[in-house]
Order: structure tokens, then C-alpha cells, then sequence
């Protein structure tokens, strides 16, 4: 996961942590705002899009979601930017 300007965060548990000390802050209540899903095959989407939440908002670059063989997605790669 890149989150600009905070920085790059790998695995579960660095990505958990930094989830983790948001909420603990009190931020909340993400919302997609015209989101776009572009298909690469028939496994993998890409989503772009703005986002909003009680305390921040940005832009999501790049969300690579993958569908897994029990038919859920996951994300995979997750590039946004909160802005001022």
C-alpha cells in the first residue's frame, strides 16, 4: 500500500497498523466518490477514484482487486493520496 503522504506500508500487519492509528484518531466513514473499475481479464479489476471521509479526503490512484477461487476479491495493491 502506498498512502502519500505517509509513505509506503507492506503486508498485512504494517497495513493494519496504519488502518489501526486512523481509526484510533477517529477517522471514519469512507466513501467512494464515481468510482471507475476497469477489467484487465477475467480475475483482476483496477478502481480509480475520489474518496471522502469525516476527517480527510483524496484521490485513489490505483486499487488492484483479484478474484479469488472462492469467488471473493481481494485487494492487492493500494495507491492513494490524501489531500489538503
Amino acid at each position: 500500500m502506498v498512502a502519500t503522504p505517509f509513505g509506503a506500508f507492506i503486508g498485512r500487519a504494517e497495513i493494519e497498523a496504519f488502518w489501526r492509528r486512523l481509526i484510533d484518531d477517529g477517522f471514519a466513514e469512507v466513501e467512494y466518490v464515481d468510482p471507475i473499475i476497469d477489467a484487465i481479464d477475467d480475475h483482476s479489476a483496477v478502481l480509480t477514484s475520489r474518496w471522502k471521509m469525516n476527517k480527510a479526503h483524496g484521490i485513489i490512484t490505483r486499487e488492484l482487486w483479484v478474484l479469488q477461487a472462492d469467488g471473493t476479491a481481494l485487494l492487492r495493491e493500494d495507491h492513494f493520496e490524501a489531500l489538503e
